[in-house]
């Protein structure tokens, strides 16, 4: 005979010892952004925490709503960002996100700073044209003074320029400056060397030059970094329309206009003024100054006015704890008590 199948069983089975459980998938984390990891390894390789200029290397798209540096890394985690404040759950997740709020902070700064950058070089752009219009004004003046005496084979006499100093302004220059940098007096000064190699500032020096006609020496100077000497050379008697060229430092290209008592111009090449400028690659070969004799009186008187002006504007001081109406008048103010 034949062996019967087997016929199926409808007991009991026993059971696994273990139920597994549907596990939701962990999620791979993300690469973080490579600003996260060249800020964070400073702990290790300076031995320091942070500071917020570390983060200006990868700034240097200044957009509120964009970050181009983070796009490739964090996208996905920007992404994620809209539905959960913390996307990234990492190890070091607590470090990754304190790091990156001190950065959207210094972005914040930087922004602001830009901001009052660009209103501080619009200022010094319009006064800067303002004293150069100052001054072109003056060369019509003189251009037309000299047609007058040229007709009566006249021409037009100087005042000596020796002990004396011009300031010096640039409308092109104010819009390549670095503002980053001290913003001084940028001026032109003009001197005798005395006998022993010293400096003659005397107001003597430019009334004994008219006899004497000594050569003249000078230096200008555009911060403490940049400025150069030259001379000596001839002083100049007479206003002319020709510039006179000189050598700053032996290297340097210089071209003054001498064309009216209190006036002049300067030409300054490039490569003086590289150090000064943002970008000096895109910077004008020559720029252009117009120099204005210095008047320190005026100056002073001015000065006086506008502190006069602050002071007037600047609002009263709060009064002090200790004089105020209870304290000056109460029996148990600090008036009364010191006189008990």
């Amino acid at each position: 005979m034949g062996r019967r199948a087997a016929a199926p069983f409808h007991g009991h089975q026993s059971q696994p010892w273990r139920v597994e459980k549907n596990r939701r998938p962990q999620k791979a984390h993300r690469p973080l952004p490579a600003w996260y990891y060249r800020v964070a390894s400073l702990e290790y390789t300076r031995g320091r925490d942070p500071y917020p200029e570390d983060f200006d290397e990868d700034l240097s798209e200044l957009e509120e709503s964009d970050e181009p540096d983070e796009k490739e890394c964090e996208c996905d985690l920007e992404a994620e960002d809209k539905e959960s404040e913390r996307s990234y759950d990492g190890s070091d997740a607590d470090n990754y996100y304190e790091l990156k709020e001190t950065r959207k902070e210094r972005k914040r700064e930087l922004l602001e700073q830009r901001e009052r950058h660009e209103e501080e070089k619009e200022a010094r752009i319009e006064y800067a044209k303002e004293k150069e219009e100052e001054v072109n004004a003056a060369y019509k003046s003189f251009k037309k003074a000299r047609r007058r005496a040229k007709k009566k084979d006249k021409t037009i006499p100087l005042d000596s320029i020796a002990g004396q100093t011009f300031k010096l302004f640039s409308s092109d220059y104010a819009k390549f400056w670095n503002p980053h940098l001290l913003d001084g007096t940028k001026y032109l000064e003009f001197y005798h060397l005395g006998d022993q190699g010293g400096f003659d500032f005397s107001q003597s020096a430019g009334k004994q030059v008219v006899t004497e006609e000594r050569p003249v020496d000078g230096h200008v100077y555009f911060d403490a970094e940049t400025s150069c000497s030259f001379g000596p050379f001839p002083l100049p008697t007479r206003a002319r329309r020709k510039d006179v060229k000189i050598k700053g430092d032996g290297k340097y290209d210089l071209s003054f206009n001498f064309f009216g008592n209190g006036y002049l111009k300067l030409r300054v090449p490039r490569d003086l003024l590289k150090d000064t400028l943002v970008s000096p690659s895109t910077a004008p070969q020559i720029f252009e100054f117009v120099g204005i004799l210095r008047d320190y009186e005026k100056e002073r008187k001015e000065m006086a006015e506008a502190r006069e002006k602050a002071t007037k504007n600047r609002p009263p001081s709060p009064p002090s704890p200790r004089e105020s109406y209870f304290e000056m008048n109460h029996f148990m103010g600090s008036w009364a008590q010191s006189r008990l």
